[in-house]
């Protein structure tokens, strides 16, 4: 029980039960208890926080511009340190001019919102492109939004764009739905639907789509899953992939990701494919199939998708929707072995070639390996993609 409610306790019962001398003067020594140890705890706190920005100025002082940074943050925030403006200045000054992007935004923002300084657009658009000459993405995307809107410098929509795109492909997932945004739209600039699906897309991956990202930019997702069809089968595959994530804002539906990956795979996407193969290999969204999976892994393989190179070896060593055939087994993993696989795939297909390698006959091991090392020969360009 914690100490404060086991203080509560002994009063209690000191009023309930009239012993005031007693269970009060016990649950009194509780609290004297529990505040004590706040006491000491908060001290040890002070005293740690004191340690680290003693260390913390002594790096400063030293020319250490990270540390520099942190500093002038703790003074702008009041991390345990008086809040001043003057000295988060200071020490941003001094870590910009030493190169450190991060200042550089600092002081660039400080000065666009007049923050501690007198408000000067001119000055934070010559901070913002330091930063963003050095590839800092956030710093990019604000100087794009200042040659936008024209703040601190003549509005030049090119200009924008061509910081957005830096930080577009940089994975800024708000450049890129700004990109995508322009080019949906033709505003300032020529539509250019592929452009606009080519960003979105970026921005939109499953990975991405928080609940809080897609109400954010719940208008723009909806548009790009009405035009994605007009996209390449990367496109076409991304979508497949956001109607089948559990972890975005988009609801789960294997009929459309379906749809989809079909789009997909009939554009040549091995991905996609195997994907499909998955599907039917599970009876995810449609009637289990190990027929239609084997046929799908086999055209994924085909087209050079490594993973499902293994998933056929796999479905031969379960026996799914297949008899047992020892060459077949050994020839899919020994394709596996060779292919470019994840660590523990590979690992499971060499231990698994040399414990059939013992159970096959010597001159149709031979022939098998030949056919193995043609049937490489012959598809000479492989990848790894997973298919769930």
């Amino acid at each position: 029980m914690p100490l404060p409610r086991l203080g509560w306790l002994f009063v209690s019962l000191a009023v309930a039960l009239g012993l005031c001398a007693g269970a009060f003067s016990y649950g009194y020594i509780w609290f004297e208890a529990v505040a004590s140890c706040v006491a000491v705890l908060i001290l040890a706190a002070f005293a740690l926080s004191s340690v680290l920005i003693l260390g913390l100025k002594r790096l400063a002082h030293r020319g250490d511009r990270n540390a520099m940074t942190k500093l002038g943050r703790m003074y702008a925030d009041g991390t345990g340190v008086l809040r001043s403006h003057d000295k988060a200045m200071l020490w941003w000054r001094k870590a910009a001019e030493l190169g450190q992007t991060t200042a550089q935004l600092f002081l660039g923002a400080a000065y666009d919102e007049g923050n501690g300084v007198p408000k000067d657009q001119i000055e934070a658009v010559r901070w913002y492109r330091m930063a963003a000459e050095e590839g800092d993405a956030a710093a990019q995307i604000v100087l794009g939004t200042m040659y936008h809107l024209g703040q601190g410098v003549p509005k030049d929509t090119a200009e924008a764009v061509g910081w957005y795109r830096r930080a577009a492909v940089q994975g800024d997932t708000g450049a890129q739905v700004v990109l995508g945004t322009l080019y949906s739209r033709g505003e300032d600039i020529p539509k250019d639907e592929a452009e606009a699906i080519r960003w979105y897309s970026a921005a939109f991956n499953p990975s991405n789509l928080s609940s809080t990202f897609v109400k954010q930019h719940a208008s723009s997702l909806k548009w790009f899953l009405w035009a994605a069809e007009n996209g390449d089968d990367n496109v076409l595959l991304n979508v497949g992939n956001i109607y089948n994530s559990t972890g975005g804002g988009v609801p789960l539906d294997h009929a459309k990701a379906l749809r989809w990956y079909r789009m997909a795979a009939d554009k040549g996407n091995d991905t996609a494919m195997g994907r499909i193969g998955h599907m039917y290999q599970t009876g995810e969204g449609v009637a289990r199939d190990c027929a239609e999976a084997l046929r799908w892994y086999h055209m994924a393989a085909e087209s050079g998708n490594a993973g499902a190179i293994f998933n056929i070896a796999m479905m031969y060593n379960r026996g799914e929707g297949l008899s047992l055939d020892r060459d077949e087994l050994y020839f899919w993993y020994l394709l596996s072995a060779m292919a470019p696989l994840p660590k523990e795939q590979a690992e499971h297909a060499r231990k698994a070639c040399e414990v059939l390698s013992t159970k096959i006959a010597s001159d149709r091991l031979k022939e098998i390996q030949e056919r193995a090392r043609s049937w490489m020969q012959a598809h000479p360009k492989f990848h790894f993609s997973s298919s769930s």
